[in-house]
């Protein structure tokens, strides 16, 4: 089964803004979507300007024709566009002249089913007059309604055309999927990639799940690439300004990230600082000039407040490594790192429960660890030589 086309709907009026967002998902999309509104409002200048910069892309104009269908669609086609749209209401008359055009510049017609009654009929006698692509199209109204394209796209996909089948209307990364397995030969996306903090990695997302490529590992690896690239460059110089200017380091953390601190403090111990882990029955007593590093991806659990309040109340410096800014612990802290974005910490697929901050923190720091020790010159046998020999 080919790999199906992802098609990027732009929707925006301001001519610029389009541009640069089709410049950012470039690389994972098949075709630019010039939407309707921006059509209108942007005119033929903007196919001419997709089609410039783009050429290996396919260019569709949703013009959404509804009458003199040759006429309205041929100064498209000559602009450059790839795919000019006419809607099923209009007639067979209309749609004939759209693919006349079509055919006239080597393109393609795309009927668009958006409210046909009889979208079975529709399709059948579409393709009979040469439609190259059937859309099967729930509009924004109607998602709002709580509707979705999956039904009517599989009762077309049964019919057997001879023509392929884009699909539209609320598609993610969650339901790319399933449109895929029922039958679209081309897959359109709007609001999941203009509307993500990130269109790139939106984009790129949904093109490895339409070719079944998003494997959970690699989603993983993904997601904690996405939140370091989105990580201040200069935390690491700082952090280890911060440990080279402590008398002592203590490392707090609660649950799953107390075990990320174990980790980072291992590490402290083998590249030659004075560091413990905060509730041993071994730690000593925190005192003015120590350093107190807390992982709390919330800031606010109830333990590591009292412990920053302490460290706090006896001059220690403070820093707190988390995902979001503006905790309590924040506000007590002498410095506060921000892993990633606060809005990239949504619900992730198999990664429940703040595993997303927990490896990504884990990640960071074995990073500050290997600047260190590169900045440093600390070898590995002198690291080798520290490491625990009773056990």
């Amino acid at each position: 089964m080919a790999k199906p086309l992802i098609q990027l709907a732009l929707d925006s009026l301001d001519f610029n803004q389009t541009i640069s967002l089709a410049e950012q998902a470039a690389p994972y999309v098949d075709i630019f979507e010039i939407g309707t509104p921006c059509i209108k409002h942007n005119g033929i200048n903007i196919v001419r300007e997709l089609k410039a910069r783009f050429p290996n892309k396919l260019v569709l104009v949703d013009l959404k024709t509804m009458d003199a269908g040759e006429y309205e669609a041929t100064p498209f086609y000559a602009a450059g566009a790839d795919i000019v749209t006419v809607l099923g209401v209009s007639g067979m008359a209309t749609i004939a002249g759209v693919i006349k055009a079509a055919n006239a510049y080597d393109a393609e017609a795309q009927i668009d089913l958006i409210n046909v009654p009889n979208k079975l009929e529709c399709a059948r006698e579409a393709a009979k007059l040469g439609a190259h692509i059937i859309g099967v199209h729930t509009g924004l109204d109607a998602q709002a309604a709580g509707q979705t394209p999956f039904e009517d796209l599989q009762a077309i996909a049964d019919l057997g055309l001879n023509v392929r089948i884009s699909v539209a209307g609320g598609i993610n990364k969650g339901t790319v999927q399933q449109v895929v397995k029922a039958g679209a030969d081309i897959v359109v996306v709007g609001a999941a990639i203009y509307g993500a903090p990130s269109p790139a990695e939106a984009a790129r997302l949904i093109r490895l799940t339409a070719d079944g490529e998003a494997t959970h590992r690699r989603m993983v690896i993904d997601k904690i690439s996405s939140i370091l690239s989105e990580t201040d460059d200069d935390y690491p110089l700082q952090l280890t300004n911060m440990l080279d200017n402590a008398k002592r380091i203590f490392v707090s953390g609660a649950g799953r990230s107390g075990l990320v601190c174990k980790f980072f403090a291992m590490r402290l111990m083998h590249s030659g600082y004075d560091v413990s882990m905060v509730g041993e029955i071994v730690t000593p007593s925190i005192k003015h000039g120590d350093l107190l590093i807390v992982i709390s991806g919330s800031g606010e659990t109830e333990q590591l407040i009292a412990f920053t309040k302490r460290a706090r109340e006896v001059g220690a410096n403070i820093l707190l490594i988390t995902a979001k800014p503006g905790s309590t612990i924040g506000d007590m802290a002498d410095a506060e790192f921000i892993i990633g974005r606060p809005d990239q910490y949504g619900k992730v697929i198999g990664m429940p429960m703040g595993t997303v901050f927990e490896l990504s923190t884990l990640s960071f720091l074995e990073a500050v660890i290997s600047h260190i020790i590169h900045d440093k010159g600390i070898a590995e046998e002198e690291m080798r030589s520290r490491h625990a020999n009773l056990e």
